[in-house]
């Protein structure tokens, strides 16, 4: 179970911006975001998706389908910043 927060294009694709969901990893997570929202497919694995773990940026070598998620945890999805 985890916090999940979307930001940018993918709140715009789910409708929403902030929901509990329960599932083991970020592979599940992503699944079910998937699963309930097909429009996110091919956002959420993207190179350039920004993926943030308890207010940590997760580097694309951190963040495979099997990372545990805690109960605590803080996931949130979002477009890449751009800017100076």
């Amino acid at each position: 179970m985890a916090t999940v927060k979307l930001f940018g294009v993918f709140r715009d694709l789910a409708g929403w911006s902030e929901s509990v969901i329960d599932v083991p990893t970020l592979g599940g997570l992503k699944a079910k975001l998937v699963e309930d929202h097909p429009g996110l497919a091919e956002r959420l694995d993207h190179p350039t998706t920004l993926v943030i773990k308890n207010a940590l940026m997760l580097h694309r070598s951190e963040r495979g389908d099997d990372l545990p998620l805690e109960v605590s945890d803080e996931i949130a999805f979002g477009p890449p910043v751009s800017g100076g």
